[in-house]
């Protein structure tokens, strides 16, 4: 709590926009900063856990002199991302990420163009579902040739080693092969510098870019421009990547435009997806009982190491259920937030325009009222209509967001960490150097596996 100073100094100058609020509703006391000095000390997700269980649905607080609201309240949640969403803008990340991924649709503004690019995206077609049915054996291959030479080898970081397979099964959904060295480099440097601006407490003009930030963002997008031109000029009638399919399904896109939505995905899904499969192994390596049933589901799939099919990805439940859990106790994505794009009416009170407002999952999915031992990981809430009950995007279960905008590759994903956890337990057992919780920081936005170390040990 700020201290006495601090909180005088703060009714002295917006004493009055306070009181103009009129409001009951309960929140921390504010300082010299408002409330913003609990989000510089504490992770956000945190943070507005800890209020949701100490103030309820809803938490007044205040961003210096300005109101904005924590919900942790399902209903409240709908409104903004639902039923009301076109009175709420996407919030802070904008600008943060705008010199990184400019055009992607995750970022980008309803003024600027976003119902035109969501009706464009690939990953929401009539075909779509068509193009992903292909994709998991190749997505299968990928992941095996970066966790086979692991086997039987020593310790290592399973973040980066899960980055980089979810990279590499991406490339190879997106463009039909894996991508060279390089691109990653410089896909990591331009993430590495959106992370800086992400995290900044000073004015972004203020923040500097990485040395040759400026050469890898050239190469990066160019090496999609140039393979989209090379896949124009010499069609492959066999390839199945999103990219052949897109030229083949919507000939008149622009080479640039595809490759903008080729490279943007990377950054759309890779770390999100990346960190959800940390957390399962996790859970799994703390959870005996369903690791074995785990590799006996993914043995299964494919037996004798032969090709996985999408069809029988999702028709392995153990697996499914095993996603589910890990999405519900440790989403990567925690914290969403959205402004008022004029004066608003919510939850009883009047923000003005630009006013924040954070909603974070992290409380809704461990929520005692709605879930049975919340803190446990139980795959098997997800069975017998557990999924029906609380699907994707519902009230106290929202992964990937909820409403309009939530992440429109949402099914792909899923397909591809299901993918991902069937060809790792079909293959190694992963031992863990300790069951203990693992820290978490922030990169990029999204949840940071920290000190998560192991082995692949061959079933």
């Amino acid at each position: 709590m700020p201290n006495p100073v601090s909180r005088g100094v703060f009714n002295l100058m917006f004493g009055s926009r306070r009181k103009a609020l009129g409001t009951t509703l309960r929140g921390p006391e504010p300082g010299l900063l408002g409330t913003a000095g609990d989000f510089m000390s504490g992770q956000p997700w945190d943070v507005c856990a800890r209020y949701g269980r100490e103030y309820g649905g809803v938490t007044l607080v205040w961003l210096v002199g300005t109101p904005g609201l924590v919900l942790n309240d399902p209903d409240l949640i709908e409104q903004v991302l639902v039923s009301r969403w076109t009175e709420f803008e996407k919030g802070s990340l904008v600008e943060a990420l705008k010199p990184i991924v400019t055009t992607s649709i995750f970022i980008t503004r309803r003024a600027d163009g976003w119902a035109e690019k969501r009706r464009a995206d690939p990953f929401d077609q009539p075909w779509t579902e068509d193009w992903l049915a292909a994709q998991a054996a190749p997505m299968q291959a990928a992941v095996a040739a970066v966790i086979t030479p692991l086997i039987g080898g020593p310790s290592v970081d399973l973040v980066p080693v899960l980055r980089r397979l979810t990279f590499d099964a991406f490339s190879v959904v997106m463009v039909g092969e894996t991508l060279p060295q390089q691109v990653f480099d410089d896909f990591i440097l331009l993430a590495t510098a959106a992370d800086a601006r992400v995290k900044a407490v000073r004015p972004l003009s203020l923040v500097s870019k990485p040395r040759g930030f400026a050469a890898a963002r050239d190469r990066f997008y160019g090496h999609f421009v140039e393979r989209v031109g090379a896949a124009r000029k010499a069609p492959n009638p066999a390839a199945v990547d999103l990219m052949t399919r897109t030229l083949r399904e919507v000939p008149s896109i622009g080479d640039r435009e595809l490759a903008d939505v080729l490279a943007l995905s990377f950054y759309g899904g890779l770390f999100s997806s990346s960190t959800t499969l940390a957390g399962a192994l996790h859970q799994l390596h703390r959870h005996p009982n369903a690791e074995e049933r785990f590799g006996a589901d993914a043995a299964a799939l494919a037996p004798g190491g032969g090709k996985l099919t999408l069809e029988r990805v999702r028709g392995a439940r153990w697996i499914e259920a095993v996603t589910y859990e890990a999405l519900r106790i440790l989403p990567a994505v925690r914290v969403f937030t959205r402004t008022t794009l004029a004066e608003t009416q919510l939850a009883g009170i009047t923000l003005p325009a630009g006013a924040t407002i954070l909603i974070s999952n992290q409380h809704l999915h461990r929520d005692p009222a709605h879930w049975t031992n919340p803190e446990i990981f139980d795959p098997t809430r997800w069975q017998g209509g557990g999924i029906e009950r609380d699907p994707l995007g519902s009230g106290h279960f929202f992964p990937f967001g909820r409403g309009p905008r939530a992440c429109v590759a949402a099914t792909f994903a899923m397909a591809f960490m299901q993918t991902a956890l069937a060809t790792i337990g079909a293959r190694a057992k992963v031992v863990l150097d300790s069951a203990d919780p693992f820290g978490e920081g922030l990169y990029f936005g999204v949840v940071l596996p920290e000190g998560l170390t192991g082995r692949f040990i061959a079933r």
